[in-house]
């Protein structure tokens, strides 16, 4: 059950999608890579570009570690242009625990420029490179994931992390990209749980401001306001994904045409290991903000991809149950209840023993006529229903 139109390269290890960019008419998706097995270890950025966001080129490898600088890993990160459109990367450097470069508590965050227009080969430098020291004396634990952005004559910066066991996202600026300034936190857990929040996403949508995180577990999103100090004024914060395992490390990037656009990375969830290859990328979705909240759309031409289903069900008819997936002996059904919660059924999905199958579900608005949006590919399960989504795994024995 190989996913056929989910992006993931032949084979070997993906997760986080890096460095997203649309630029000269190509949107450039650089993803975190190991080119030398299907498990986590070695990672690289990998390459792919496309004319609709639908359809991926596999490009080579795009950046690869600086083994002479001591780098072992090109940790994940993202992409910004400059006032004359061109794009400069940015990213979370890894080196050895022994040299005081490990993830926990060394990281650092590189540049990288594009040795060619074609955004094919970028070329990584430690010039300049942002360290805890930064901070000045306040420790920040798994501190990366960069995310930069242009606002009012100049660049924020957010990174993930955690400070006093409490996860948090923290910004700063800089008037060139270069020359970065630690502001402060812009958002934090008010649990001192220890779990760090990861791949932070600070961006304009239909007016406001919106700050994705991802606090291994179910992705977030606040939407809310900056103020001239640059303080994030907090209106709502809503569930973005309910499964890590479905939907996860999500980036987001404003296109040419000034659609908001997001993807996000899906895990395998079958818990097995070496069958050659380990990840998918999310269909892209197109964002909003609508009373309703942070909502988001399928790219347009999703609907004629296989497995891709769309149509209304009006509130009359809940509770209203669909099929997934169902060969006779394994099924899985998406149910939408009248009080608005959204159930996937993975109980009976699989008769092998070591997928998940535990339900995912969450809660959406319910409306007179309620949109369905159902893409089935392979393994990988998204479901909108009036802007909300649920995304998942699943594993069938046989089709």
């Amino acid at each position: 059950m190989k996913p056929a139109w989910h992006f993931r390269p032949d084979k070997n290890w993906i997760n986080d999608p890096n460095g997203l960019v649309h630029h000269k008419g190509w949107y450039h998706m650089f993803y975190q890579y190991n080119p030398h097995g299907d498990e986590w270890g070695d990672i690289h950025w990998g390459h792919a570009r496309s004319r609709d966001l639908l359809s991926w080129e596999t490009l080579p490898i795009a950046l690869t570690p600086d083994a002479s600088k001591g780098e072992l890993h090109c940790f994940s990160g993202g992409c910004c242009k400059d006032d004359n459109g061109k794009p400069h990367f940015f990213y979370t450097s890894v080196g050895r625990e022994e040299d005081g470069r490990d993830c926990l508590h060394g990281a650092q965050q590189w540049f990288a420029e594009a040795a060619d227009d074609d955004l094919l080969r970028l070329v990584q430098t430690d010039e300049g490179a942002l360290t805890d020291d930064i901070h000045g004396g306040m420790h920040v634990r798994d501190w990366r994931d960069p995310c930069v952005l242009r606002h009012e004559g100049q660049y924020l910066m957010v990174l993930g992390g955690c400070v006093r066991e409490r996860g948090c996202v923290l910004l700063y600026t800089s008037p060139d990209m270069r020359t970065w300034t630690y502001r402060h936190i812009l958002a934090q857990s008010d649990k001192a749980d220890g779990v760090p929040w990861e791949c932070p996403n600070l961006f304009r949508v239909d007016g406001k401001f919106g700050l994705i995180y991802s606090p291994c577990g179910a992705v977030r999103v606040k939407v809310g306001t900056l103020d001239a100090e640059l303080r994030f004024h907090e209106d709502a914060d809503e569930l973005l994904e309910p499964e890590r395992n479905g939907f996860y490390a999500p980036q987001v990037f404003t296109d040419e045409n000034g659609r908001v656009i997001v993807i996000g990375w899906m895990p395998e969830a079958d818990n097995v290991s070496h069958k050659g290859w380990s990840g998918v990328m999310s269909l892209p979705r197109l964002m909003h903000v609508t009373e309703d909240g942070l909502c988001m759309e399928p790219v347009p031409g999703a609907e004629s991809l296989p497995g891709v289903r769309r149509f209304s069900v009006t509130r009359q008819e809940l509770p209203v149950t669909c099929v997934i997936h169902d060969n006779g002996t394994e099924r899985t059904t998406l149910t939408l209840f009248g009080d608005g919660l959204l159930a996937l059924d993975r109980s009976e999905s699989t008769l092998a023993e070591t997928p998940d199958r535990h339900p995912v579900t969450r809660y959406v608005p319910v409306k007179a006529a309620n949109d369905f949006f159902i893409a089935v590919d392979g393994s990988a399960v998204e479901v909108m229903v009036n802007g909300k989504w649920l995304s998942a795994r699943i594993y069938p024995t046989k089709d």
